[in-house]
């Protein structure tokens, strides 16, 4: 596999010698000739002349243990470019993670340690989206924004990449995971060659106006939900969006007029759990004419309404207002790239006016406060470069003008001035973390009704729990439950207190198994029992854990321990592949929707994998284990103090 044989000659070193030495051996053109596989999306700093490569430093990362684990590359000025490590305690490389302005945008990984690249994701102003790689190709998603979604489709399409673009359309199995009727499904769903063809006159057609397109922006009102309904056959609330628009155009070269601005109408979008994907694939439009809203394929199957959505097609003020828009990036994005910080900032000044001439033109409220909101993050991104700091004032000037963009724009402040205080050369993250939840504290006080307050309010609580503050995570979790009980938060903090309250209590939990079968671990009663939330995408804790678990399962089997999973993942198919790669044989309730699904919501789980640990009498004694350690201490423990008498349940 390309990029991993040469890891793999890295990764020898990391037993060869002491740290300061190997750090000697390596040098940083040889970190730098080390390249993503996934070249198109990935933005990431590189030095630019040989001098400003020979005047970076290989370092050496080691672990807790002081183990050599991997090589990290800093420029001249002691900022991250490259970081490569283990995280599995072996000999070979299983991350690769690359950098911008000093914070990692882009990383691959090994997962599974078996010298094949498993995943690739996007972090901080890269983006959020996870993908599933094989064969160094993007196969599938873990995770993708609507946002982000069309701009891989662009990405795709314009370098011909039709496997890619495929990834990004729901299949009809996934569709009907969602909720939808057969009926429907067989309706939206376009047939796999039907879909080749779209996606090679798509093309063409994209090809014709210069061979590197790029994305500008996405466009959309806000998507809309389909409630669950049994008489239409709905099994699941549905969210999609309708008619949104993709903005592109070819890059200008230097000194030649701006390139023709091109569209694309997407019919529709739809959510699938964290991934957003196209239910239909977008259509090439003329921008110099109307466009004409298309049938939306879902809701006109489901309830055979006529035409488009109540929007309808965006009106010439506001067509001419967002294509304004639009031209101004892509004539300027350029100055984000320059790593000028005053570029930077004249940047998003000059995009305020357009921003507000779009929230002018919007006639529908959500839509102009979401324009409202942009001009609010592009002020912010001004002022955090720190060379405008009328920024604050201006900001400040929001706030006091009141409403809902007073306190969004309250919000932004405050977390503008914690990564500002964190890129500080003497900052100290401890001591600013405390005055990022002091100032959001201080938030609730202004704006205790408005629509980020409940989000601030579980913030709050996570990192008072965290923090091991848990009589003040209880007051913030309490507060949020009773201010907002029916908001997502809301549910989130009831399942965080009833969780902090599970010690000395009788606990059960009940759900479906992996082979639709019920499993309750009230049927385990005589048995000491570890319920484990977990999901294949939870990252290298759960891959770390997980097998150690299996070990200590089977060490206390004959005891009358018993290990019960609840997995988290969306797709069945993604289970059953991790469970048999891992030997998972034990029980499993099968909870998808992730960390917002039922049983998560219900119990406030926050992070991977939480474990609870329960008594042969069905009384939890720790609902806090982290880690398989852990978990054997407490077992110890629990297995030493059984009263005698107690069946063991073993068969």
């Amino acid at each position: 596999m390309r990029r991993l044989g040469y890891a793999a000659a890295l990764a020898v070193w990391l037993g060869a010698g002491s740290s300061a030495s190997l750090a000697a051996d390596l040098s940083p053109q040889k970190m730098l000739e080390i390249k993503p596989t996934q070249q198109s999306g990935v933005d990431y700093e590189t030095p630019a002349d040989q001098a400003a490569i020979d005047a970076c430093k290989v370092e050496t990362v080691t672990d807790a243990q002081k183990r050599a684990v991997g090589y990290a590359l800093r420029d001249s000025q002691g900022k991250l470019l490259r970081r490569f490590i283990s995280t599995n305690g072996g000999k070979s490389l299983t991350q690769w993670s690359y950098y911008q302005d000093g914070f990692e945008v882009y990383r691959e990984s090994d997962v599974d340690g078996d010298r094949r690249l498993d995943e690739c994701r996007w972090m901080n102003t890269g983006g959020t989206r996870i993908a599933v790689v094989q064969g160094n190709k993007i196969v599938g998603w873990k995770r993708l924004s609507a946002e982000e979604a069309t701009k891989v489709a662009v990405q795709a399409l314009a370098a011909g990449d039709a496997a890619l673009v495929d990834t990004l359309v729901a299949t009809p199995d996934e569709l009907t995971a969602a909720g939808l009727p057969k009926a429907v499904v067989a309706k939206v769903s376009a047939s796999a060659e039907k879909r080749n063809d779209q996606i090679a006159g798509l093309v063409a057609a994209l090809k014709a106006g210069g061979e590197k397109l790029a994305w500008n922006r996405f466009d959309g009102a806000m998507p809309h939900a389909i409630p669950a309904d049994p008489e239409a056959g709905v099994a699941k609330d549905l969210v999609l969006y309708e008619n949104a628009m993709i903005f592109t155009s070819a890059p200008a070269a230097a000194g030649a007029p701006s390139a023709k601005l091109s569209m694309l109408q997407v019919p529709e979008m739809i959510q699938l759990g964290e991934v957003w994907k196209f239910v239909e694939l977008p259509r090439s439009v003329d921008p110099e004419k109307p466009v004409v809203a298309a049938a939306a394929g879902i809701r006109s199957s489901l309830y055979e309404t006529v035409g488009g959505p109540a929007g309808g097609a965006h009106d010439e003020a506001m067509e001419a207002a967002l294509r304004a828009l639009a031209e101004y990036d892509k004539a300027n994005n350029a100055a984000l790239d320059s790593g000028d910080k005053r570029e930077i900032a004249q940047f998003h000044l000059k995009r305020i006016p357009l921003l507000k001439a779009v929230a002018d033109a919007a006639s529908d409220p959500e839509e102009k406060l979401s324009y409202d909101k942009q001009s609010v993050d592009s002020l912010v991104s001004a002022y955090q470069t720190g060379v405008y700091p009328k920024g604050r004032e201006a900001l400040e000037a929001v706030i006091k003008g009141g409403g809902a963009l007073a306190s969004y724009a309250s919000y932004r402040l405050i977390g503008a001035d914690f990564v500002m205080r964190n890129e500080e050369p003497n900052g100290n993250y401890v001591t600013n973390q405390k005055k990022w939840m002091g100032d959001l504290e201080a938030f609730l006080k202004l704006f205790p009704k408005s629509d980020e307050a409940s989000e601030v309010w579980l913030q709050l609580g996570s990192s008072n729990e965290f923090n091991a503050e848990e009589d003040k995570a209880r007051e913030d979790y309490k507060k949020l439950v009773d201010e907002f009980p029916d908001t997502p938060a809301g549910k989130k903090a009831a399942g965080a207190l009833r969780r902090l309250d599970l010690e000395g209590k009788s606990f059960a939990v009940t759900g479906a198994g992996i082979d639709g079968a019920a499993v309750d671990t009230a049927s385990l009663q005589g048995k000491t029992v570890l319920v484990v939330f977990w999901a294949s995408w939870g990252g290298q804790s759960v891959r770390r854990e997980l097998p150690d678990l299996i070990k200590i399962a089977e060490k206390n089997r004959d005891k009358g321990f018993q290990v019960v999973g609840v997995c988290l993942d969306n797709e069945k198919s993604k289970v059953d592949a991790f469970r048999k790669e891992h030997n998972l044989t034990w029980p499993e309730i099968f909870e998808p929707n992730g960390i917002d699904g039922r049983l998560a919501v219900e119990y406030g789980i926050i992070s991977l994998p939480t474990m609870f640990l329960i008594d042969a009498q069905g009384k939890v004694v720790n609902r806090n284990l982290r880690s398989a350690s852990e978990v054997e201490r407490q077992l110890e423990k629990t297995l030493a103090a059984k009263p005698a008498g107690v069946a063991l349940g073993v068969k």
